[in-house]
């Protein structure tokens, strides 16, 4: 074989591995990223129970507030079903219907069953696996913005407001935590 044939011929495996070579690097880079993508979600949101099997971190969740505020009267209102250090259910209330209006408030043990209820919403709506949502573009100036926020896991939060835009599953999440909640709140005390 000619000299210039064999230098040719010598170019055209040398591309021809280096094509290979770039393509298996990438198919790596895409396996690692993917690889680290499921090991951040399933770290974020979920947690392994004791027999090694995996739950949603919705199992975790140890206070959830619901609170409204602003609007043309300025008032607001908060609700929150937390658990404290001897796992016990504790409701807090408080509200001023509009500025210079009387405050009311309220704390008092509620039934266990209350955290089971709010853990088994946060299940059914996903709502610790929405991430960081955006304002939405659709915004009443004078409306009062309604947000919840759950405490979960090993001290952390999540929380969410009215006047984001959210999943389509998310349209009812609002009213029924608010139905939760407000359950509580009309019992009144033990």
């Amino acid at each position: 074989m000619h000299p210039a044939e064999l230098a040719r011929v010598t170019d055209f495996s040398m591309s021809k591995k280096m094509k290979v070579a770039i393509i298996v690097i990438l198919i790596g880079a895409v396996a690692v990223a993917a690889t680290v993508g499921v090991w951040y979600y399933k770290t974020k949101f979920y947690v392994p129970d004791k027999d090694g099997m995996v739950r949603d971190m919705a199992d975790t969740v140890i206070s959830c507030s619901y609170s409204e505020g602003g609007g043309m009267d300025g008032g607001s209102m908060s609700m929150r079903i937390f658990l404290d250090e001897n796992n016990e259910v504790w409701f807090e209330y408080y509200n001023q219907p509009f500025v210079g209006a009387e405050e009311e408030s309220a704390s008092y043990r509620i039934d266990n069953t209350a955290i089971e209820q709010i853990r088994q919403k946060c299940s059914e709506y996903g709502v610790l696996g929405w991430g960081e949502l955006e304002l939405s573009e659709l915004q009443l100036l004078d409306a009062p913005t309604t947000s919840v926020r759950f405490v979960y896991g090993d001290k952390e939060y999540y929380s969410v407001r009215s006047d984001y835009d959210l999943p389509e599953k998310g349209h009812g999440f609002f009213s029924e935590f608010y139905g939760i909640l407000n359950q509580y709140n009309t019992q009144g005390g033990n």
